[in-house]
């Protein structure tokens, strides 16, 4: 360093010197005095960033208590939902198709593991598929029925699920699991929304025909709400968007849901 030094040529030496001869700054007396007293007293030291013992702790609780609801939140959506589909019965003979693949009506293992909320489900003319969601709902497809499965409803939440029927026929009991929920059947002319009850609902190009044995059921068009259904009664809801008909059950309808009635009886009983 020294040499360095030795070596400048004219110029740096006389930037050196006029460095030199600046005056030396002094330290302001009462932030030496301050200095002073914090380093005497420790304060210094006392101010460190060192983590908190207690910091590291609220952190520490705050994370279990955000993954305990967590998984208390996991565990609520998992029980919440009620069993879902399983095949029941099929009657006739003709086809079934799951989720567009044709499975013979009487190959009822194969239609059973087919069977998921949310998968499309036709039957051919000549064939019947009952479907029931344990303790929840039974329905019977018939006439060419093209429905889709609804979802499994919630025990606590949700408890309300809907499914669209785009043709044929759907005859459906509730049970006692769905008190307090509800199945809105979806067609092209309107809704059934349905409430501890057995109904039928019928959908081809023209009309919704639906029909209402015992409970309650809603019927809503496109332009109406047209409120309660009585049992015993029916609404045809028109595609041309005709003014609805209402009237007592046709028989073929009746029939269809006493039978379903009495291939599970009990099923609607209220504990």
């Amino acid at each position: 360093m020294s040499e360095h030094l030795d070596n400048l040529d004219e110029q740096q030496r006389l930037a050196q010197d006029a460095v030199r001869s600046l005056p030396r700054p002094e330290a302001d007396p009462e932030f030496r005095a301050r200095l002073k007293d914090r380093f005497v007293s420790g304060a210094i030291d006392q101010e460190a960033p060192t983590p908190s013992g207690s910091r590291l702790g609220s952190v520490w609780l705050g994370w279990s208590a955000l993954a305990a609801a967590a998984v208390v939140t996991f565990a609520l959506l998992g029980f919440n939902r009620l069993p879902g589909p399983e095949l029941a019965a099929t009657n006739g003979v003709g086809s079934v198709w799951v989720d567009g693949r044709e499975i013979a009506a009487d190959r009822t293992g194969v239609i059973d593991a087919a069977l998921r909320v949310g998968t499309r489900v036709q039957v051919s003319d000549g064939a019947e598929l009952d479907v029931v969601y344990p303790g929840t709902m039974v329905m019977r497809l018939i006439d060419g029925a093209d429905f889709i499965l609804p979802e499994r409803p919630g025990r606590w939440f949700r408890r309300t699920v809907e499914a669209p029927l785009a043709a044929g026929e759907i005859c459906l009991r509730t049970g006692p699991d769905l008190a307090g929920g509800g199945v809105i059947l979806r067609t092209d002319d309107g809704l059934a929304i349905v409430r501890g009850t057995l109904i039928s609902v019928e959908s081809n190009e023209a009309v919704t025909c639906i029909c209402l044995v015992e409970g309650s059921v809603d019927v809503v068009t496109h332009e109406t709400d047209l409120g309660p259904l009585a049992a015993g009664q029916r609404w045809v809801l028109f595609r041309d968007g005709s003014e609805p008909q209402g009237g007592a059950i046709a028989d073929t309808h009746r029939d269809h849901m006493l039978a379903l009635d009495q291939d599970y009886p009990g099923f609607g009983d209220h504990p």
